[in-house]
């Protein structure tokens, strides 16, 4: 009903309600998702819950356990598109080849992988895996099925940086180099390239001298009894001296403004710091020991100080301009923080896989496993068992929104209402029929009581005019409920507290103080 009521006798005809609450109970809108900003989401960039090889627009693409991903000069993200063994990109509206060869498939119906430098339409690759550019545009590639090391230069030719193929521990140069399944790369300023060995559990660098590979840390000579009488070689733990520190399946890496070195440290559940200036590995988060002849230490799941908190196969990960890092915690399916001692989930439902948009506090991921900072200011998330890339980013606003008031976004929505949001006495209160229509509702009202009655369902509210509470029923059961201020009409308008009616339809509510908007939001999309 649009047409505006002339006096509350008519209150049948255009009652509308207002949700309210103070706005000294604001917290101010975060400068940055880093600080786990309440007004940020999550979105599907691209990709299904299916499998695929299909490029095209963002929403028909499909990619097949993307793996990792990076921006390249351009603003596109690469993606390393792991089971299809491709490297694609990206953008607002297309996903588009960039490197690989599609080959056909195996006897599983599984792409087909192989190993040859070329042109980036004719080379091949075997399970790209972590991706990483240099200050003049150089791609490096963590080739983890070829065991190799790909560089990609500017003018579009693949090489290999070194490894031949074959698994092994050898150090030298170019070909002589073998590798055991390496899953990430990071450069430095200098342009030397560091490689997560995987299966080597060591840290390995190339340096940009002469191309040279060298092992960093110490080979771990641990065995494991995994079935009485069998045993095979397994990670190991110890933090100090670089040469002497031991690692279990380094799977992720990301170099600081200092030019050191984080390590997802996935077997032993740790970030992990290398830090060439004092020749000290340290850890930074995470914790563990090993159980009886067990490969990896237990994963769990905690926030809180570094000291005591726990991942669960922590992989690619990103230190932001502040010196946040971001980590992909793959089996928590989450998206966690390292920043000041702390450590907290940024997004994802911890412990609990699935394919959900929405609030970063209720969207879920299938092992995220990457995640690089966009140059404007979103994060790009790698959801490799979803088959997708996500991006968590500010909430939807559209544009123009109007001047002088108080707006109010349902979903990205500007709700229009004949009377705009009311401040009063610190309290935002809000014009309600715009809300109720949109929620399903139905409103009628009782013109000699004052009251209001608003019915979804089972379930019907009853609001009186000056009243601080509230009677729910639910099938003929009442309960009372608290309102944190009393509800008013003006302009023949009822107006009630919008945290109580937000909380009561599970929907979240922020408050935007740098755009002085009410956000009111379902909690998933």
């Amino acid at each position: 009903m649009k047409k505006q009521l002339k006096n509350v006798t008519s209150l049948t005809l255009g009652l509308t309600l207002a949700l309210s609450w103070a706005t000294s109970s604001f917290a101010a809108a975060d400068t940055g998702w880093t600080t786990s900003s309440k007004l940020y989401e999550i979105r599907t960039w691209a990709g299904k819950s299916d499998w695929g090889h299909a490029n095209g627009s963002v929403k028909t693409a499909s990619f097949f356990h993307p793996r990792s991903v990076v921006g390249l000069p351009d603003g596109k993200l690469l993606v390393a598109d792991n089971g299809n063994h491709l490297l694609r990109t990206l953008t607002a509206e297309q996903v588009s080849a960039y490197a690989g060869l599609t080959l056909g498939e195996d006897d599983a119906g599984l792409p087909i992988g192989a190993f040859h430098d070329a042109a980036l339409s004719t080379a091949a690759f075997q399970q790209p895996s972590g991706l990483a550019i240099d200050s003049q545009g150089n791609v490096y590639v963590a080739d983890t099925g070829n065991n190799a090391i790909r560089k990609i230069n500017k003018e579009g030719k693949v090489t290999t940086l070194a490894g031949n193929g074959k698994i092994g521990l050898t150090n030298g140069i170019g070909s002589e180099v073998t590798f055991d399944h390496p899953s990430d790369v990071a450069v430095d300023a200098r342009g030397n390239v560091y490689v997560a060995d995987t299966l080597n559990h060591a840290i390995r660098k190339i340096a940009a001298a002469d191309g040279r590979v060298t092992t960093l840390t110490a080979p771990s000579t641990r065995v494991v009894e995994y079935f009485p009488g069998a045993v095979e070689d397994a990670g190991d733990f110890l933090d100090g001296p670089i040469a002497t520190a031991k690692f279990n399946e380094p799977s992720g890496l990301a170099v600081d403004d200092k030019g050191n070195l984080y390590v997802s440290d996935r077997g032993n559940q740790r970030i992990r710091y290398i830090d060439f200036s004092t020749g000290q590995v340290t850890t930074v988060a995470g914790g563990g020991n090993y159980g009886k002849q067990a490969s990896y230490v237990e994963g769990d799941y905690v926030d809180g100080a570094a000291s005591v908190s726990r991942f669960n196969a922590p992989e690619g990960l990103t230190v932001t301009s502040d010196g946040t890092v971001v980590v992909a915690d793959s089996l928590n399916h989450a998206i966690r923080l390292i920043k000041s001692g702390q450590v907290t989930t940024l997004a994802g439902v911890g412990t609990e896989f699935g394919q959900t948009d929405g609030l970063t506090g209720s969207a879920q991921f299938n092992h995220p496993t990457d995640v690089t900072v966009l140059a404007d200011g979103r994060l790009a998330i790698a959801d490799e068992y979803g088959n997708k890339v996500r991006v968590l980013q500010k909430y939807a606003k559209p544009a123009n929104l109007p001047t002088g008031t108080i707006p109010v976004l349902l979903n990205g929505k500007l709700l229009s209402s004949d009377v705009p949001a009311q401040n009063r006495s610190n309290y935002i209160f809000l014009p309600v029929r715009a809300v109720t229509e949109s929620l399903g509702y139905t409103v009628k009202n009782n013109n000699k009581t004052g009251e209001a009655f608003l019915t979804k369902g089972d379930v019907t509210f009853t609001v009186k005019n000056g009243s601080n509470t509230v009677v729910k029923s639910v099938k003929g059961e009442k309960t009372t409920l608290t309102l944190n201020a009393a509800a008013f009409i003006t302009r023949d308008r009822m107006f009630l507290p919008v945290r109580f009616f937000a909380e009561q339809n599970d929907l979240d509510i922020q408050w935007d103080n740098e755009a002085r908007i009410v956000v009111i939001r379902n909690k998933t999309f």
